[in-house]
């Protein structure tokens, strides 16, 4: 079992992110959490993400770093989880996790689906969702450094990594003022999955299933 190392710090300016030294509590925390998802069920190697990292726009003043929280329940909206998934490993230019080491710890904050867009529907109705919504967060402080997005580093195209519980569809549509959003989302097993936009018009989007990137990357554009 490889170590799990300590939440991403980032200092001002080039060089080498570096990982700051947690209190004895989150060593711990991160310890127990790591342990029994080593040894309980199968290893999904799809769940091990590995991500180049850009800063778009001026680096932070004084730094940041890096916290992996879920939506749980929804797609959108503030994160509900503590930042219990961390690197496994990282360079200068980028990170690993593992989420297979961190699944006891989500599927104990799993809870009903409540979807803030109304339209929204998911069948069967018992299917419970989360999405990895890293944020790049102030080194000793709480609020945000800029907005942080996965990207297909190919096409550059803006991604969501959502967990669900079982075989599933998401499903619904909205148009106003011309414009249309529809989302079809099909799930054929319990696990991860990419989902992004694809325009099939152009003044429709719709928001589905996507074959994982094969060069990811995690965008944080500064403010």
């Amino acid at each position: 079992m490889s170590r799990t190392l300590g939440p991403l710090r980032v200092p001002a300016g080039p060089g080498r992110p570096v990982i700051a030294r947690g209190s004895a509590a989150v060593a711990l925390l991160a310890l127990l959490v790591s342990l029994p998802a080593c040894s309980r069920g199968p290893h999904h190697p799809d769940w091990v993400i590995h991500s180049a990292l850009e800063v778009i726009g001026p680096p932070p003043a004084g730094g940041y770093r890096l916290v992996f929280p879920y939506i749980v329940g929804d797609f959108y909206g503030a994160p509900t989880t503590g930042d219990f998934v961390v690197p496994v490993s990282r360079t200068a230019a980028g990170f690993t996790l593992d989420l297979n080491r961190t699944q006891p710890a989500l599927e104990s904050e799993l809870a009903a689906t409540d979807f803030s867009l109304r339209f929204l529907t998911i069948t069967p109705a018992k299917a419970r969702i989360a999405r990895l919504a890293p944020a790049a967060l102030q080194p000793n402080g709480i609020n945000p450094v800029g907005t942080v997005e996965w990207r297909d580093a190919r096409t550059r195209r803006p991604l969501m990594l959502v967990y669900v519980d079982r075989p599933a569809l998401i499903a619904g549509s909205l148009t106003r003022d011309g414009e249309t959003i529809r989302y079809d989302i099909r799930v054929a097993h319990a696990g991860y999955v990419w989902i992004g936009g694809i325009e099939e018009g152009a003044h429709r989007m719709l928001y589905t299933v996507v074959p994982p990137p094969r060069h990811l990357v995690l965008t944080i554009a500064t403010r």
